[in-house]
């Protein structure tokens, strides 16, 4: 087999592949797995987190006097956010295919993106937030349930999210801190709160959100 030959010979491809007659599809094929698990075991190149970090801390001092912009997100209850750049793109809900011997309730599985495999989330897991529910403005309408494709510049993750809100701006010296009385928020990962239409936004910090997506394959 050769890279990608799920895009050539395979089922995105001209489906020449002999193999296709025992699994039907890619999805099911043990070589399949062993690529998308090959994502998993990456190692970051060297200098990368000398230079992320240097690259976070002068962001900080550049954007303390404008605004900058955040992708708004809803799981559950709560809204949330994460900076403009690390988001690639808004989904339709796709397959998402298991990983042998991977128990994890955070950690879901793989999926095909363009013929690109990306791991899947659960944030909603991970942040420890409630199943998904109808609020009072949604039982008028339909909301659509997406899958939202982020990049930090190792690697591809996707998480899905309740509804898409898009992006909005903040100041980002004017966030504040979550009131005390408020237990559900995701405090250990977020960074502080801004408003948009008339809703409490939790601002998520992408380094430490990235960091347990690693952790949650491990």
């Amino acid at each position: 087999m050769t890279a990608s030959c799920w895009n050539t010979i395979g089922y995105a491809g001209d489906r020449s592949c002999p193999e296709l007659e025992q699994w039907n599809h890619c999805y099911n094929c043990p070589y399949f797995t062993s690529a998308g698990l090959s994502l998993l075991d990456r190692e970051p190149p060297q200098g990368y987190l000398e230079e992320n970090t240097a690259a976070v801390a002068l962001a900080k001092s550049e954007e303390a006097a404008e605004t900058a912009g955040a992708v708004v997100f809803r799981i559950a209850r709560e809204w949330l956010a994460l900076p403009s750049h690390v988001f690639v793109s808004v989904l339709e809900r796709r397959t998402v295919r298991p990983v042998p011997h991977r128990n994890s309730r955070i950690f879901r599985g793989l999926t095909s993106i363009q013929g690109e495999i990306v791991p899947v989330i659960s944030l909603r897991d991970l942040l420890g937030l409630e199943a998904e529910h109808m609020t009072e403005e949604e039982k008028g309408f339909r909301v659509y349930s997406r899958f939202i494709c982020v990049d930090r510049g190792l690697g591809r993750w996707i998480f899905a999210a309740d509804e898409v809100m898009g992006v909005q701006r903040y100041f980002a010296d004017g966030l504040y801190e979550a009131p005390s009385t408020v237990t559900k928020a995701p405090a250990a990962y977020t960074k502080g709160l801004f408003e948009a239409e008339k809703k409490r936004i939790s601002l998520l910090d992408e380094t430490l959100l990235f960091e347990a997506f690693n952790r949650s394959i491990k």
